[in-house]
């Protein structure tokens, strides 16, 4: 059983807490008992999992669907040593994916990329799975990869062709009947629709990363996320085409529908894609309410820092309302594009491992904690790329002690606990240029006092925002922060509304410049420990690097505070269930504990700035990881030297001296700073390959590179 530790009470002049009773004359205080220190929930040592068996062999089939449309399936299972399938009914699992064959592989190597064979190539589902007596069946999405037909963008096509293909799996005399399904990212969405359809033999979901509804891919109540906002118009439809064109795997096969899937993009939603207005297109794309209502257990997996697939849409599973059965895990962790799924390397192999072997292959194993919440001390970049220090844990989520704590921002640019007594407001000029620097642009700050104890923050925050503006159409950001001792800021929550959705994201309202509105804007979710000394901050601006501004000017945003003004809910956990995060992440730890290499410093000028990847884009630094260091991290951080988004990929020396694909990357929307984390790095040579994605020519960029020993600890700084 979880043990409590604490009770935690605000005790500061900003949040006052309990007065303490103190024992009278003569009396002494009874002893205090100490509490009880959890430990972690190490995967790696759940027994009884399925283990390797079988040889496996690989079929392929064209399987029709309700149209005629067919699609191509690949089918992964247990054979004899001489490669004949071996008689058995087998759990199923099943990837539905956009990507095959153009981004990625058909063996599942972007969900589960951990553990690797001899020359460094992950297993995959369909090696890690298979051998150990499961089915693993991969589903090209008509439009993509082999299959015939148009891009349906999750679209009711999408939906009956995912119900017919997890029942063809479940009544295979191959199968047990039993199917689960994971992905990550657009590949972690297809569960959630599948889950909506209620179909025969699905009994359980793992979506990594993924959505139930479009809308929250491109909006966060009608303010459009940077770089996703586009992916439903054109970014798609261009993984779509390029099977079709010269090189492309389904190149000549079906001219005719070469680029077809356009009509059924977001392009049709008109006007609404810069009003942020739901529409049809998104209605036939939203499966929310069939996902929260399915009656299997599902295990989400999500980053509240994830720069792609935005926590809000995991909102389908909160509502879930801690379901029995379910389970979660919530990290600090960005998209992990390029990476993984996660940040929690083997841990995450084992905990899926023993997820599907006990919900499809039926056996008696641990499958950890109901809901484990990975938290990080680090910086923002550095919590997003797997910095750690504890894990909460719960028997839910959100979490089962969780309560809202409500806080009065105040016309002084306080915010605490008591209602300001009279009506005030504080107003400030919006502009665009948040998306560079968040902290620079106009906005309105909002600081509590400092906290004079740790204080967890796990649960969906609420904003009760009363504002004027005087633009017609604007995009209003608030953004809480945990600001430290040293004035600097990590974002842990962040809240946005168009309002002139303020009645409904379907609903579209004019607004009167100049009126005080009511609205509602949805919030990330957070899990997060306040620490002692540190502050809670609510900044209102108009622009963020994490959205498009399209709307940023306005001469006068006024944000409304006392009576009937701004309120803040943030959930705080009572009695946190925290743990060190010590467990082992990466397959094969250094024996022995030393200090790591010396940091190393070097610049790099990319000729040119453009999208794509080619010699005109990109720089090089190469570095050796040397031999006789304790080197179990290696952290990477790349600062501009003007603004430009820039991304990093990680390549090794092979022993013909040719380099290998990409082993890590880091790419985000920032145009300030890069950063890239690579587990374990095995002595070597490397080169870091700096993309300039968009900048100017000539943009230098300044790299630090550190690597960290087991205990956490950096290599001498230079």
């Amino acid at each position: 059983m979880l043990a409590a530790l604490v009770v935690v009470s605000f005790q500061s002049p900003a949040f006052a807490g309990p007065r303490e009773d103190r024992p009278g004359r003569g009396q002494q205080r009874p002893p205090t008992p100490a509490p009880v220190q959890p430990s972690a929930f190490d995967y790696t040592t759940v027994e009884g999992l399925t283990t390797d068996r079988y040889a496996t062999v690989k079929e392929t089939l064209e399987l029709p669907m309700h149209d005629g449309t067919e699609v191509h399936i690949e089918i992964t299972r247990p054979a004899d040593a001489n490669g004949r399938p071996v008689d058995g009914n087998w759990p199923v699992i099943l990837e539905a994916s956009p990507y095959h064959g153009t981004l990625a592989d058909r063996e599942g190597m972007r969900i589960l990329p951990e553990p690797r064979d001899g020359n460094g190539t992950s297993l995959g589902l369909t090696g890690y799975f298979a051998p150990k007596g499961y089915a693993v069946v991969m589903m090209d999405l008509r439009g993509t990869g082999l299959s015939d037909g148009c891009l349906d963008h999750l679209g009711p096509n999408d939906a009956r062709d995912l119900k017919t293909v997890v029942e063809w799996a479940a009544s295979q005399p191959w199968s047990n009947g039993r199917v689960g399904m994971t992905g990550h990212s657009y590949v972690g969405s297809t569960p959630s629709l599948a889950a909506a359809m209620n179909p025969e033999g699905l009994e359980t979901i793992v979506p990594s990363a993924g959505m139930a509804t479009m809308y929250d891919h491109q909006f966060q109540a009608g303010v459009p996320y940077f770089l996703q906002w586009a992916g439903p118009m054109e970014a798609y439809e261009q993984i779509a085409l390029e099977r079709d064109l010269p090189g492309g795997e389904h190149v000549g096969q079906k001219p005719a529908e070469t680029g077809c899937g356009l009509p059924n993009s977001s392009l049709i939603a008109g006007e609404a894609q810069l009003s942020g207005q739901y529409t049809a297109w998104h209605g036939e794309r939203d499966w929310r309410k069939g996902a929260t209502a399915a009656g299997i257990p599902v295990f989400m997996v999500h980053g509240v820092n994830d720069n792609a697939a935005r926590v809000a849409g995991m909102q389908w599973f909160t509502d879930r309302g801690g379901r029995a059965g379910d389970k979660i895990w919530l990290g600090q962790w960005d998209h992990g594009s390029g990476c993984c799924p996660t940040r929690r390397g083997i841990q995450w192999t084992y905990a899926l491992h023993a997820w599907f072997d006990k919900q499809l292959a039926q056996r008696v194993v641990e499958t950890g904690p109901a809901a484990e919440m990975f938290v990080s001390d680090g910086t923002f970049e550095g919590s997003r790329t797997g910095d750690r220090s504890q894990i909460l844990m719960d028997s839910q989520w959100p979490p089962s002690t969780a309560r809202n704590l409500t806080l009065h921002p105040s016309a002084d640019g306080t915010l605490g606990t008591t209602p300001p007594a009279i009506p005030g407001s504080v107003s400030f000029t919006g502009d665009p240029s948040g998306f560079t620097d968040p902290q620079g642009t106009g906005g309105a700050d909002f600081v509590s006092e400092p906290m004079a104890q740790d204080t967890v923050l796990a649960g969906r925050p609420l904003l009760d925002l009363v504002a004027s503006v005087t633009a017609p159409r604007m995009h209003l950001i608030g953004t809480v922060y945990d600001e430290g001792p040293g004035g600097e800021r990590r974002r842990i929550s962040q809240f946005a509304i168009n309002p002139e959705l303020r009645v409904g994201v379907a609903t579209p309202k004019p607004v009167v410049p100049g009126v005080l509105y009511d609205m509602q804007p949805p919030g990330f979710a957070m899990a997060h420990d306040l620490r002692a000394g540190h502050r809670l901050v609510l900044r209102f601006t108009t622009s963020d690097p994490d959205k498009v501004p399209t709307f940023a000017v306005d001469p006068r945003v006024t944000i409304a505070t006392g009576p009937g003004g701004t309120v803040l809910q943030v959930p705080v956990v009572d009695r946190p269930a925290l743990a060190p995060d010590t467990v082992p992440v990466t397959q094969d730890e250094p024996a022995v504990t030393g200090p790591a290499q010396p940091e190393e410093r070097a610049s790099v000028t990319p000729p040119a700035g453009a999208p794509q990847r080619t010699p005109a884009t990109v720089a090089y630094h190469e570095f050796e990881v040397r031999v006789g260091f304790d080197n179990a991290a290696l952290l990477v951080s790349a600062v501009p030297s003007t603004s430009a988004d820039v991304d990093l990929y990680l390549q090794r020396q092979q022993p013909d001296g040719t380099w290998s694909g990409d082993v890590a990357s880091g790419g985000s929307s920032s145009l300030t700073e890069e950063s890239l984390r690579y587990g374990t790095p095995a002595p070597g040579r490397y080169r870091l390959e700096v993309h300039n994605w968009l900048g100017a020519p000539a943009t230098r960029v300044d790299l630090t590179l550190t690597c960290l020993n087991t205990a956490g600890e950096p290599g001498p700084a230079v």
